[in-house]
């Protein structure tokens, strides 16, 4: 799907390189929702065998699933917070159209979306200038 930038003269404008690195950060989005789900418990500790007992060796897989977890965590929270920023009632309609795939501003006015597809169009721009500027 290609995506229409705005235009130089807009005040939203980011060049290409920005651009396309935002929108495929949100591309992701997906991806680390997924993994954040199916990540294990890092509350838990580690399992031992009767057979294989495990020493420390200087490496904490508990400590490392946490990091990964915090990370993704904190992306995850990034886009949804900038959806919100940009515009509190329609947060979840522009979550939608910019983190999942081959979703178009008709696709959202025939699901509903309660506004018109140029002040949508604003509303998108004004999320990946924002976001460009917080990642």
């Amino acid at each position: 799907m290609s995506y229409k930038r705005p235009s130089q003269r807009s005040k939203y404008y980011l060049p290409p390189q920005i651009y396309d690195n935002v929108v495929t950060f949100c591309r992701c989005y997906p991806i680390w929702l997924k993994e954040l789900q199916t990540l294990p418990d890092t509350s838990r500790a580690i399992t031992y065998d009767k057979d294989k007992v495990q020493s420390s060796g200087g490496y904490d897989a508990t400590a490392e699933l946490a990091l990964k977890r915090v990370e993704l965590e904190r992306k995850v929270d990034l886009i949804r917070t900038t959806a919100m920023i940009t515009n509190s009632q329609m947060w979840e309609w522009i979550l939608k159209y910019v983190t999942e795939k081959n979703v178009t501003i008709d696709d959202l006015i025939a699901q509903g979306m309660p506004c018109h597809r140029n002040t949508f169009s604003t509303m998108k721009a004004y999320f990946y200038y924002l976001l460009s500027k917080r990642i």
